[in-house]
């Protein structure tokens, strides 16, 4: 006996497809709970969720900003019109990338699952800590580098630092005041919004340590031995003066 044939009335088919959007709805929803955002900024009782490319874009559009030394809201409008996001999404992402909202913007990528050559250049740089020093000279201008040296550096650090391969910059933001360390979060936070691109492994400013291997914890407190040592070389050990960054191996 053959098959009836069913014919669906046009209210049946507008419930049909009814069903599918909300099958798929839902499917967006499930994913979206299970699967966390790849950068956050998080400002009082606020967050704000991001993809990596927009961190990425924002972060840039903001750097000229800074490198400009434009004020607060004109980089809240190069956000707004960078990610078309609404005014309070805009001033939460701006002051966080702007420096003025301390360890505010965190992102789950970073490093690098591929190695590269120990060779260093003739900065004493691998090609990755090489390209971030040229990323972050493009983004802000001149700024006071150190942390490496022609032939590498042998002295000066922690034992196991990256400096000691190649793989770190220091950039520094001396004296210590209050405008020296929203300049150091601008560029801290800019770096961090970039370690998937750059490959970057760490990223220390103003005794907080953000890492790609527990990028999902955001920034954390940074602790380090100071017992015995002068205020100014606890500071220094701190990294209250300067940011480091250092890239994967």
């Amino acid at each position: 006996m053959p098959a009836r044939r069913v014919r669906l009335t046009r209210a049946g088919w507008v419930a049909v497809v009814v069903a599918g959007v909300l099958v798929v709805g839902l499917a967006v929803v499930v994913v979206r709970l299970i699967t966390p955002p790849d950068c956050v900024v998080r400002s009082g009782g606020r967050t704000v969720e991001l993809d990596q490319r927009d961190a990425e874009r924002a972060s840039t559009a903001v750097a000229a900003v800074v490198r400009r030394k434009g004020t607060p809201a004109t980089a809240r409008s190069a956000v707004a019109r960078t990610l078309s996001s609404s005014a309070a999404d805009s001033r939460a992402i701006a002051g966080a990338l702007t420096g003025h909202l301390r360890a505010a913007l965190s992102c789950r990528h970073g490093g690098s699952s591929r190695s590269e050559s120990n060779r260093l250049d003739s900065r004493g740089l691998t090609r990755r800590a090489e390209a971030v020093r040229q990323d972050l000279l493009a983004a802000f201008g001149p700024l006071p580098l150190g942390g490496y040296a022609p032939g590498g550096v042998h002295a000066g650090h922690m034992p196991g630092s990256a400096h000691y391969e190649g793989r770190a910059v220091d950039v520094f933001f001396r004296p210590i005041n209050r405008v020296d360390k929203v300049q150091g979060w601008a560029l801290a936070q800019y770096l961090v919004a970039n370690a998937h691109r750059l490959a970057i492994n760490t990223v220390i400013f103003d005794a907080m340590i953000w890492t790609a291997r527990r990028g999902a914890e955001g920034w954390r407190t940074y602790q380090v031995d100071t017992r015995g040592k002068t205020m100014r070389v606890a500071r220094v050990l701190e990294h209250r003066d300067h940011v480091h960054v250092d890239v994967a191996d």
